[in-house]
């Protein structure tokens, strides 16, 4: 195959250069080890900064994020729900820090302001009455999932190609000069060569391996971080601790669940990070804090997610006081390796700001003029698609004959209907579980899967999307991919429900046998 430009990584930032380039009508593939989203851009708290979190200590992120914030509210409005958010300090919390964040915000033009602690409590009743001072921002909350694949389907529209389950295996250059790259299909062994002008590193936590391929050097650090799914919407409004930037201090509503997050620890583990016990312990504990009714609400879910971080420097614990501004290497200028580009750092809100200015250095090297669009372009997503607004979705199923066809839910929880499913798997040729899970919700809700996800599997087998006789291992896969959420919270309420599950798989399906 042959292309102007390779990108390499599925998650937000691979998705916003590939969607760019394509913009710019600049030809582009992209390659994803595994699926889109199956990275760190899919393991997040779905949080669109204002970039009041790092005001005070880390100003450039801080007036980036402020920025995009903007944008993608214009731009990406139906995969955003606009909860606004406090920042709401504690009596143990520093009694300066408000003040100091106020003078921040506006030095940067960043609209917060205070209100009283009773307005605050009026909206949000489910607060801890301790609560001193309160400031508003305009955060809010983001999916993750659908920002991104509609910012691949549009490149793909326009003409760009994703390959996922493609590792890249060696990048080939000449003279110091790009020239190719060679990949793998994982899941055929099949050796996948493209000859290109351009690569762009946009892999994550992966990144510094693929630079080393290329023969250039990039030093990240990885500090994971865990989250936790409740199953109620117990605030509307993202809720920040007015303090230095901390464990357990965002909780961010998501259509009707929580997610509290997030702990911050250096690591090594980057293929399959886990939630630990103590990590679990603190956020609640946390949580509890500055929202009494997480003590009493069921968790359904814990996960962790590892963030490439730039400019570490020897002998650092801590690693929130590395900046979470972003970097974009050209190679060519810093270990001689022309064509070749690394993006890493950032924030998921800052995606698209990281993209512009890749493709910015990609069309100045190829000696081109041709301007960004992406900041004014809205992305495409299906008309009937509004963001989790599961009361939206329940009327239109009661009320509106077009709307519902059959009528036939196969995902309760979430009211995902049969015929929403089945538009999203014939756009793909191969859906899995997780991909039909991201693109329609199917599965997300209390009962993480354990219901509808056998309905899910016959569904993609009638269709003759999946392999015939392969329908139970690609069940039992996704269940054991399920567990590791559960595992970590399995108490009280969450337990019962497992046990449920656990005799549902092993009485009718004989899956302990399997």
């Amino acid at each position: 195959m042959q292309t102007e430009v390779v990108v390499i990584g599925g998650g937000a930032t691979g998705a916003g250069v590939l969607r760019d380039l394509a913009l710019r009508g600049i030809d582009a593939v992209l390659l994803e080890k595994d699926e889109l989203t199956s990275g760190t851009s899919g393991r997040n708290h779905g949080l669109l900064h204002s970039g009041a979190r790092y005001a005070v200590n880390d100003p450039d992120p801080a007036r980036e994020c402020l920025a995009e914030n903007f944008i993608l509210k214009k731009i990406a409005s139906p995969c955003i729900e606009q909860t606004g958010g406090f920042f709401l300090s504690l009596p143990h919390d520093p009694p300066n820090y408000p003040d100091d964040l106020l003078r921040a915000c506006e030095s940067l033009g960043l609209p917060a302001e205070e209100i009283p602690v009773a307005e605050v409590l009026q909206k949000e009743p489910a607060l801890s009455p301790k609560i001193l001072r309160a400031l508003s921002v305009p955060d809010a909350s983001i999916d993750p999932f659908r920002l991104i694949r509609s910012n691949v389907e549009e490149a793909e529209r326009l003409g760009a190609k994703i390959f996922p389950y493609r590792k890249v295996v060696a990048i080939l250059a000449d003279g110091g000069r790009i020239h190719g790259l060679r990949a793998i299909d994982l899941r055929t062994g099949e050796d996948f060569q493209i000859t290109c002008r351009f690569i762009v590193n946009a892999a994550g936590v992966w990144a510094g391996r693929i630079a080393r391929l290329a023969g250039a050097s990039l030093e990240i650090t990885f500090s994971k971080g865990t989250l936790i799914v409740l199953n109620q919407r117990l605030v509307n409004s993202v809720i920040n601790r007015c303090r230095p930037p901390s464990n357990g201090d965002i909780l961010v509503p998501h259509g009707p669940a929580l997610i509290i997050g997030t702990t911050s620890q250096t690591t090594a583990e980057i293929e399959d990070p886990s939630p630990e016990e103590e990590e679990v312990d603190l956020l609640f504990s946390e949580g509890e804090k500055i929202l009494p009714d997480v003590e009493f609400t069921r968790a359904i879910r814990a996960y962790a997610g590892v963030r490439p971080l730039m400019g570490a420097r020897e002998g650092d614990e801590d690693n929130r006081k590395i900046s979470r501004d972003f970097l974009l290497l050209n190679h060519g200028e810093a270990d001689r390796v022309k064509g070749f580009f690394s993006i890493v750092g950032g924030k998921l809100t800052t995606y698209r700001l990281m993209a512009e200015r890749t493709v910015d250095v990609i069309v100045k090297e190829m000696g081109r003029k041709i301007s960004c669009t992406t900041a004014e372009k809205t992305l495409p997503f299906p008309a009937e698609y509004a963001f989790h607004d599961l009361g939206s979705k329940l009327r239109k199923i009661g009320g509106e004959k077009s709307y519902h066809g059959t009528g036939e839910i196969l995902c309760e929880c979430e009211l995902v209907l049969r015929e929403e499913i089945s538009r999203e798997i014939q756009k793909l040729p191969y859906p899995s579980l997780k991909e039909v899970q991201e693109r329609t919700r199917a599965g997300m809700g209390p009962c993480q899967g354990g219901f509808c996800s056998p309905r899910l599997t016959a569904l993609l087998s009638e269709v003759g999307k999946i392999p015939p006789g392969t329908s139970l291992s690609i069940l039992k896969r996704f269940l054991e991919e399920r567990w590791k959420g559960t595992r970590p919270v399995l108490w009280g309420p969450q337990l019962k429900e497992e046990q449920l599950i656990q005799a549902l798989y092993t009485e009718l399906f004989n899956l302990d046998h399997f």
